[in-house]
């Protein structure tokens, strides 16, 4: 196909809604609101670099691409990238321009890699990834629940089993309410579970600051209050699903579902999930999504018997900074 004439200059705020409509159309599984994607970016840990480029056609964005790095998985020389153009204009050279202008904005930092994520049929996108050096290293499962067909009634007695053991379950929008919160705790709870997802093999685990996870967590634009679910052993919070708002208003997405160690195997996660979809099923939204590495089967096994459905997997890609600066 005949290359396109573009324009690449750098992010402006006038862009939000062209980066997110951008976004959902080239990550349907992950959309984000102009909103969330503002937030993100003013909430972003200063440490972690990031940087964000627009290509324009006849004054009109056809392409966005960005580097960033994670305080979770930070490295002083490894960042994550993300290109996403206009499906109407795939294999028009604009997304090697704007890769173009990712490498030399990376210059400075003498990176040692790069990691980039393609769903497993977007074949031109996986193509682009595959000629630069990018090589797979980890598969997520994206999965749906349509709730006008998910019925609780056979899974209620889970939940009546965890709370015969004594366990209790509440929302943090109760816990506000009643000033009863603890955020060290459920800080804590968070990073035990957090510790235990898999993640691809090239990123670096790194410790969150308290103040970084609630300014991500409790302080999000996205954040369901009365969809976050928490189970306590007393005062000890010991498990937690949570539901988030998504830009689709008929739809939540799942965030970090677990149990603390001491406590696996007790039927606390599938009981939570189930609590939550019942409340999702309640208030009167139609879909449930989330994501699961490929490895993570204990989790995959409760979302597939709640009848889950997955989707084309999200393939996780990592290039050696040697080989992808040359393409």
């Amino acid at each position: 196909m005949q290359a396109v004439a573009v324009q690449i200059r750098p992010f402006e705020t006038r862009d939000y809604d062209a980066v997110a409509a951008l976004n959902n159309v080239n990550f349907p599984e992950f959309t984000s609101s102009a909103d969330e994607i503002r937030y993100d970016d003013e909430h972003r840990p200063a440490h972690c670099r990031w940087a964000r480029w627009i290509a324009e056609c006849d004054e009109r964005v056809v392409g966005g691409a960005q580097y960033e790095q994670y305080a979770g998985a930070y490295n002083p020389r490894k960042f994550s990238i993300q290109i996403a153009v206009d499906p109407t204009l795939h294999n028009r050279g604009i997304g090697g321009r704007l890769y173009a202008a990712l490498i030399d904005g990376l210059r400075e930092f003498d990176p040692i890699s790069m990691n980039a994520m393609s769903r497993e049929d977007m074949f031109c996108r996986v193509a682009f990834l595959q000629h630069r050096g990018f090589r797979e290293e980890q598969r997520d499962w994206s999965s749906e629940l349509d709730l006008d067909s998910f019925d609780a009634t056979p899974f209620r007695k889970y939940v009546d089993s965890m709370r015969s053991k004594g366990f209790v379950v509440r929302t943090l929008a109760d816990l506000l309410a009643n000033q009863e919160l603890d955020e060290r705790e459920l800080f804590d709870l968070w990073v035990e579970v957090q510790d235990d997802v898999p993640s691809p093999p090239s990123m670096d685990r790194t410790r969150r600051t308290f103040e970084d996870w609630r300014t991500r967590n409790l302080e999000h634009v996205s954040l369901f209050p009365e969809a976050y679910f928490i189970a306590l052993d007393g005062t000890r919070y010991v498990g937690t699903t949570q539901m988030w708002r998504a830009p689709e208003k008929e739809c939540l997405r799942t965030g970090l579902t677990g149990v603390r160690r001491a406590y696996r195997g007790r039927g606390i996660a599938f009981a939570l999930k189930v609590v939550a979809l019942e409340f999702a099923k309640q208030r009167g939204y139609g879909r449930v999504d989330t994501e699961n590495e490929s490895r993570n089967v204990g989790m995959l096994s409760i979302n597939e018997r709640l009848g889950f459905v997955k989707r084309p997997a999200w393939v996780h890609y990592v290039a050696e900074w040697s080989a992808a600066s040359r393409a």
